[in-house]
């Protein structure tokens, strides 16, 4: 992005076109010779020109303050600045326009989810719900709301419009009402009831309840997420392949979730599914662990198991492909670099849960075939959360991400000891830049605090006593365990796998000697996760085999693995180690106990 002149795009809110500004002055509005055409009024040929000076933007109205022409909710005498790195509403009669001014506008409107909107309280700021824009006005009535303070955002963009500017397009057209009325009945699932549990929002539901997808293109608009997804509906026409037929004849292949309406990944109710919890405080390497992970699995479940571990739903792991290709193929740090998962970042999307918008993390589902055909086939679901979700005060109610947890197969705390005062003391003059890169000793660490409220999670979204423990198998597991080689009998640690077989005794052993050392160094988080769990295991992994090198981008300092030197340290072997718990039929393993 250094040294790109700034430009500026337009995006019609309502049609979900975008388009960057390349002449000047480029005239948007009502009247038949205007460069973007907007509807309007009878009679009525409002319009404006953006123009150019140097890199600064402006907005000339043709008729200095038009109430029928708005920029961010107000008529404008005089034209309006468009400063660099700024977003701003533009509307012709209430029709609602969005202006982005910078060096890469598409970006911004590449956020926008189109045809869904964020009902807010515009005063307050408040938000109420997300709908699509035929919804907003039943809302409003719903929610007891006054329509004068009522605002709604593009879902993806936090720009607000006055619902009362927008009250014409916020009308469905009669013409759609009876065709929309075929899908507007929804059957009640009871969320905590049922054979199989979505894989992003969570909620139960039975084989009968899962929704089909239409395919044909005029089936458009679902009531969950928003007038660009095709419509979900409960099937009742079956050709004579058992397929589900939408209104208009076509047969469908795609599922969806009953609750927060969600894609299943292809054959999902063909197998049984096993949620992996990725846990772990802010910056403790997550993203580079999943990423490294994925690959190891691949890997090794093949050359030593004959396990085909392969996506079960590539479009939905795209992101993850993406992490794990920029890893292993880049050529410098500075290409493997991956930035830290924020709390509403790509690897979350909105959706509704419980008649909520909330963020919910984008689930990564991966099949195993067993390779001897005896029908222990199953799904493994990996998330990356951000670690502050995990932090006292984010409530379930407002951010839920986190409750993946509570309906884990197996629960995976990733410690990083560069964050811990006491392995910082041990480990000092240590030059890994880890130690030293902007202060980063200084962080707090909450380590101990993160695995204490995850216990509190688990426990009381399964409704046990916080004095009891579950079942669940939790692999602690001690990241970047190259810098503490010097610290641990190294030479104790043995390699699990033996003779195509995961090895338990040498499981046992090596957690045995893990537990040792961080009962010593760090006792708190022994406590704390035998306090959760009555089956924890511990675990070194390094997902890079060597210190990372310092990158700058930006400005900014950051650090970043060498795609030549990565030589991952047993990332793998918790998940076997999960996995054999999970699917006994399907990991060989030996043991003399």
């Amino acid at each position: 992005m250094l040294g790109k002149k700034s430009t500026i795009g337009i995006y019609d809110c309502i049609e979900g076109q975008f388009r960057m500004l390349d002449k000047f002055p480029f005239i948007v509005g009502c009247m038949g010779n205007a460069d973007w055409q907007v509807p309007g009024g009878e009679g009525w040929e409002g319009a404006c020109m953006v123009k150019k000076s140097g890199s600064a933007f402006r907005i000339v109205p043709n008729k200095k303050g038009d109430e029928r022409l708005l920029v961010n909710g107000g008529p404008f005498a005089e034209p309006f600045n468009v400063e660099d790195d700024e977003v701003c509403t533009l509307q012709f009669m209430g029709y609602p326009l969005v202006v982005f001014a910078g060096k890469d506008p598409k970006s911004w409107a590449d956020q926008i989810q189109q045809g869904q909107w964020i009902l807010a309280n515009g005063r307050t700021g408040t938000d109420y719900t997300q709908c699509s824009r035929y919804e907003v006005l039943e809302k409003i009535q719903e929610f007891g709301a006054d329509l004068s303070e009522c605002a709604i955002k593009p879902v993806g963009l936090d720009v607000p419009f006055w619902v009362v500017h927008l009250v014409e397009f916020l009308q469905r057209p009669e013409e759609e009402e009876e065709e929309e009325a075929l899908y507007e009945e929804e059957i009640v699932v009871d969320p905590d009831r049922g054979e199989f549990t979505c894989p992003t929002c969570w909620l139960k539901f039975d084989r009968a309840d899962v929704l089909s997808i239409a395919v044909h293109e005029d089936l458009r608009g679902d009531r969950k997420l928003g007038e660009d997804a095709m419509l979900r509906f409960v099937p009742t026409e079956f050709n004579s392949k058992g397929q589900a037929m939408d209104a208009m004849g076509l047969p469908t292949t795609d599922v969806a979730c009953a609750h927060c309406h969600r894609k299943l990944p292809p054959g999902f109710m063909d197998v049984s599914h096993h949620i992996f919890s990725i846990v772990g405080a802010p910056s403790s390497g997550k993203s580079y662990y999943l990423s490294v992970l994925v690959r190891q699995l691949q890997r090794t479940l093949f050359r030593e198991f004959g396990i085909a571990f392969r996506d079960a739903d590539p479009s939905c792991n795209a992101i993850l492909n993406s992490m794990k290709n920029r890893l292993f193929a880049g050529s410098s740090s500075a290409d493997a670099m991956l930035i830290k998962t924020q709390l509403e970042g790509e690897m979350y999307e909105r959706l509704q849960r419980h008649d909520r918008v909330v963020a919910l993390p984008r689930p990564f589902i991966f099949s195993l075939s067993d390779p001897r055909g005896t029908g222990h086939d199953c799904s493994l679901i990996f998330y990356d959360n951000a670690g502050e979700h995990f932090e006292p005060g984010i409530t379930n109610e407002e951010s839920p991400g986190t409750l993946h947890v509570a309906s884990s197969a197996g629960i995976f705390f990733l410690f990083d000891p560069v964050a811990s005062p006491e392995f910082r003391r041990a480990l000092k003059g240590h030059d890994d830049p880890q130690f030293s890169l902007d202060g980063s000793g200084k962080r707090l660490d909450q380590q101990d605090t993160i695995m204490a409220e995850l216990e509190i999670r688990v426990k009381q979204n399964q409704n046990i006593s916080i004095a009891d423990k579950i079942d669940v198998p939790v692999a602690v597991m001690i990241g970047k365990c190259d810098i503490l080689r010097d610290q641990l009998d190294w030479e104790r640690i043995l390699w699990p796998i033996k003779d195509k077989k995961l090895d338990l005794d040498i499981v046992e052993k090596n957690s045995e000697i893990l537990r040792e050392f961080m009962m010593d160094m760090h006792p708190s988080i022994v406590a704390n996760s035998e306090a959760l769990s009555r089956n924890v295991r511990y675990f070194p992994v390094s997902p890079f085999g060597h210190s990372p090198e310092r990158v700058e981008l930006d400005g900014q300092k950051y650090i970043a693995p060498d795609p030549d030197k990565l030589d991952p340290v047993m990332v793998e072997v918790p998940t076997l180690w999960v996995l054999h718990h999970v699917e006994p039929e399907l990991l060989p393993v030996v043991s003399g106990t």
